[in-house]
């Protein structure tokens, strides 16, 4: 693999990596240090875009990786602005994007390129591994639609959000940009669940690798996951809905607008109940009542108390077993 900063008019780079990060250098360097180590013959472009930081991120970046195209920002902007700057500069015949707190196995690039080699109009998703770091547990995931819960992928990106958990593991072909537009800067958050309805609505298809060869890190510091972004999410996606609703319409089969609504009140519904905000957990259960009938919500709220109470059986027959054997 040749990495370079500095191409010529007539040199292409196989693969354009694009790292947008923010006041993660430790995690940064990780996530670098798993670039440079993919086995794949060709030239690698790797572009970081430092987001405002404030822990010096620029400055180790340009003194440590030389190699490396650095796009210093002046005010944070996010991740969805982040990474269209870098798509404006990338050459590479193929875009993969790395969020700067996920890592990739050496195999990563050379998998999901073979995939793609000789399957026009196709993007490459790989299986993943989430790793919580705080409690350093890990679990693989294959990232495909469930079609026995959803109509369609289309059904479930407007309801349940993305089978696809983070860009760290999806490569694209460069035109697919070019065709469908880069990833829209309307909101902060979720802006690559808007680009993958983008690519299924021009007729893109999807290629799935089994290999789990991309990392997603679970950590405390910061993740647009947080809780405190749920409302922000919910609204998010009912705005794609009524972006989409129409479009995906006349393609595929899907289930009614009002359906759709309450689909997503439903699915933060059981976001806020999980983390115990009971207001706003009955709240959007009677808004998804609304949408379609009472028996929708009544049904969803018995299934996330009956899931509760499974779980608080499951911890008592454990905590029950370990004072036994403490006993002992």
């Amino acid at each position: 693999m040749i990495i370079k900063s500095q191409l010529s008019d007539t040199q292409i780079p196989d693969v354009s990596v694009i790292i947008p990060t923010y006041n993660r250098i430790s995690m940064l360097e990780e996530a670098l240090a798993s670039v440079f180590s993919q086995d794949i013959d060709g030239i690698v472009e790797i572009i970081v875009i430092d987001d405002n930081s404030s822990d010096g991120t620029s400055e180790i970046v340009s003194e440590k990786y030389p190699n490396i195209r650095l796009i210093s920002l002046k005010q944070n902007v996010g991740a969805c602005v982040a990474r269209n700057l870098a798509l404006n500069e990338a050459r590479g015949n193929y875009i993969a994007f790395l969020d700067s707190d996920d890592l990739w196995e050496t195999n990563y690039l050379k998998t999901q390129l073979a995939a793609l080699e000789g399957n026009e109009r196709c993007l490459c998703i790989s299986a993943l591994v989430v790793w919580n770091t705080v409690k350093d547990q890990r679990k693989t995931y294959l990232q495909k639609p469930n079609l026995k819960r959803f109509t369609s992928p289309f059904h479930q990106l407007l309801t349940a959000g993305s089978f696809i958990s983070t860009p760290s593991s999806i490569v694209f072909p460069r035109q697919v940009f070019s065709e469908v537009g880069l990833f829209d800067e309307t909101y902060r958050l979720s802006g690559d669940n808007d680009l993958y309805i983008r690519c299924l609505l021009a007729g893109y298809s999807l290629i799935f690798t089994e290999l789990p060869t991309a990392i997603c890190r679970r950590h405390n510091q910061g993740q647009m996951t947080d809780i405190k972004n749920i409302e922000m999410r919910r609204k998010i996606r009912l705005a794609r809905a009524d972006k989409f609703y129409c479009l995906v319409e006349n393609c595929v089969d899907i289930v009614p607008i009002e359906q759709i609504y309450a689909e997503i009140n439903k699915y933060f519904a059981s976001t806020y109940f999980r983390n115990k905000y009971l207001g706003k957990w009955l709240s959007l259960s009677i808004k998804s009542a609304r949408h379609v009938n009472l028996f929708y919500a009544l049904s969803n709220i018995i299934y996330d108390i009956r899931g509760q109470l499974r779980i608080g059986t499951k911890l008592r027959i454990i905590f029950y077993y370990l004072k036994k054997a403490v006993a002992i």
